[in-house]
């Protein structure tokens, strides 16, 4: 790999007075095989653009076409390229001498195709660092569908090899101000994203740049919607261990972003997804009436919900009436007090769900998702709590469990243990389970 040539592409509509300094980063790299390709599009000042490519003679090859953006000029870069591997530099930004060379020797150490990006640095129009930026937290390199949906590329970071190009297409000429994330999208579908630490790019900040403005946030509300919508199953699925569990984790991402249309689009299909998960819940009401209303208000989180009524009236007369109401509501119910224990053996006789809910009625809607998200994110964790407030109604009818948000497994094996080890239940679920409590 030693010998194999590195094509830098840089794109330039007038370049300005950043151009040279772009092009001398791109000449300094310490590689010893480099290609230094500018595309001109379509630049209108005067032939200042097309003066400063040419003083670099031979050093460089400089194509100019119309102006058709920078999709466009990339694309016509990766035509004439004579590079194996490329890389691109926008005409403002700079390369750290070492850059191709780090990522070439990180690109050699890996056992198949891949796309290596990594961190940068901000500086402003003198070249004076403001910030270095590394984008790994949380990311692995077998998960590379979130180095795009958690945005944490810069384009100019990114080495690979022509072929994949060559395999899946090069950029939508179409999206102005996505193209590149769109690509590394389709290229995340079959291929790792090694990230490389280290700021080896220089991203200037300045004046002169345009902004992406309203345009931007619309086309790129429309890739994520987009991409969230399209993601094969089974990708989520290797990603976040659910595809809940991923559309989750990528709608957190667009809270902080101002894609608004993307993060209503995300909820929307969250919400249709929700429907394919079961939930069991243990309801401690009050009255049928009561019961019928919260169970109307929990059914407004589009889960799909399975329900066991605890008789929570002062008087037992939701037990005494229990076959017309079970008629009524559905729902078997279940006179209390009860002990933790034989709650949960009835639950699990009477509900087949994964995860199992202990609520009092009053259990904001909201709160409960919460808590059921938690779980479907984090896999190694076996339930969630919710705090209940003091007298809230019908906590005191379920006890410990009052708020409990668990899996079914988690309350199978405190059974067992307690049966086993003749212990109390409670004490065996703290000692058998991973849990934790929401924060509300």
């Amino acid at each position: 790999m030693s010998t194999e040539t590195v094509t830098i592409l840089i794109p330039v509509y007038n370049g300005g007075s950043f151009l040279i300094q772009a092009i001398e980063s791109a000449l300094a790299q310490t590689w010893p095989a480099i290609e230094v390709l500018v595309i001109d599009d379509g630049s209108d000042d005067d032939g200042h653009t097309e003066r400063v490519c040419q003083s670099f003679g031979t050093r460089i090859r400089y194509l100019r076409q119309e102006n058709g953006g920078v999709a466009a000029a990339l694309n016509t870069g990766i035509a004439a390229m004579t590079g194996r591997y490329l890389t691109w530099l926008s005409h403002d930004d700079l390369y750290d001498p070492r850059k191709v060379e780090v990522q070439m020797k990180a690109l050699a150490a890996q056992s198949g195709p891949c796309v290596i990006f990594g961190g940068y640095a901000t500086m402003d129009e003198h070249c004076t660092i403001l910030a270095e930026i590394e984008t790994n937290a949380g990311y692995r390199s077998d998960q590379p569908l979130w180095a795009i949906l958690e945005g944490r590329i810069n384009g100019c970071t990114i080495l690979l090899e022509r072929t994949l190009l060559e395999r899946h297409g090069g950029l939508d000429v179409g999206l102005p101000t996505t193209q590149d994330y769109e690509l590394w999208w389709r290229l995340a579908l079959h291929y790792p994203f090694v990230y490389v630490p280290g700021a080896l790019v220089r991203h200037r900040v300045h004046a002169g740049q345009g902004s992406h403005g309203r345009r931007h946030i619309e086309e790129a509300s429309l890739l994520w919607m987009e991409m969230l919508e399209w993601v094969p199953e089974e990708k989520a699925c290797a990603h976040s261990g659910s595809e809940m569990a991923f559309l989750l984790r990528a709608r957190d991402f667009l809270q902080k972003t101002g894609y608004d249309g993307a993060q209503q689009g995300a909820d929307a299909l969250i919400r249709r997804r929700a429907k394919k998960i079961r939930v069991g819940i243990v309801l401690s009401s009050r009255s049928s009436r009561e019961a019928a209303v919260a169970k109307a208000e929990l059914a407004s989180s589009g889960l799909d919900l399975a329900f066991l009524l605890v008789d929570a009236s002062p008087d037992q007369h939701f037990a005494l009436f229990a076959g017309s109401l079970a008629k009524e509501l559905s729902d078997d119910v279940v006179a209390s007090p009860i002990a933790p224990k034989d709650l949960v053996s009835h639950t699990l006789a009477e509900l087949e769900a994964p995860i199992v809910a202990f609520l009092p009625q009053d259990v904001p809607v909201a709160t409960f998702w919460t808590a059921v998200s938690r779980l479907l994110c984090d896999l190694e964790l076996d339930g969630t709590a919710i705090p209940q407030t003091r007298g809230q109604p019908g906590a005191d009818q379920l006890g410990p469990l009052s708020g409990l948000v668990i899996r079914r497994e988690a309350l199978s094996t405190a059974l067992t243990r307690a049966a086993e080890t003749r212990s109390d239940f409670i004490s065996s679920l703290g000692m058998s389970s991973r849990l934790d409590v929401v924060v509300v």
